[in-house]
């Protein structure tokens, strides 16, 4: 079974705010900060003559102002890694293929394979499907345009059935597959 379809920049612009969101190390060391920053607000010298209300407000304001500039230079950076970028089988079609033995993609300058023994894990937004082969890797398979050749939804399927048939059948004694 094959699906082909197209990215483009606002695929991987978006795909990467999405890995962003994701990230939990990203909320380890934010949140923490953010905690850090409303601390020091609320208990600096000159806002000690203040109600607490207002200190409260402040403080929280402070955090908001910090975690909202946080928010904007990550959304520029990925903007700039999206629409400047110029790799060459990044952007444009992409063809996956599921095989007897993995699921092939194809670029214009890239073949690569996934046999089954990958740690598959397929993720669906309401707009993309994320195909991962490794902890960092995927493929970002836009759902709401129509793809060149197949249809995502049938692809998903037969590719979830595929994954479910090889771990299985590698897992002992039949029974589910352990990591």
């Amino acid at each position: 079974m094959r699906l082909r379809y197209t990215l483009t920049r606002w695929d991987l612009f978006r795909a990467g705010l999405r890995a962003v969101v994701a990230q939990r190390v990203l909320l380890i060391v934010a949140v923490p900060l953010l905690v850090f920053v409303w601390w020091s607000s609320y208990s600096y010298d000159e806002n000690q003559k203040l109600p607490v209300p207002l200190r409260i407000a402040v403080a929280t304001l402070s955090s908001g102002i910090c975690a909202g500039v946080g928010v904007l230079a990550g959304a520029l950076i990925l903007a700039a890694q999206s629409f400047l970028r110029r790799d060459r089988g990044v952007l444009g079609e992409h063809i996956l293929e599921i095989t007897e033995e993995g699921l092939i993609e194809c670029t214009e300058v890239n073949r690569s394979l996934a046999n089954w023994r990958t740690s598959f894990q397929i993720r669906e937004t309401s707009r993309y499907a994320y195909v991962y082969v490794s902890v960092g890797n995927a493929h970002v398979i836009p759902k709401a345009r129509p793809p060149l050749e197949g249809s995502v939804a049938e692809f998903l399927t037969e590719l979830r059935a595929r994954i479910q048939k090889f771990q299985q059948r590698d897992a002992p004694n039949g029974g589910p597959a352990t990591d």
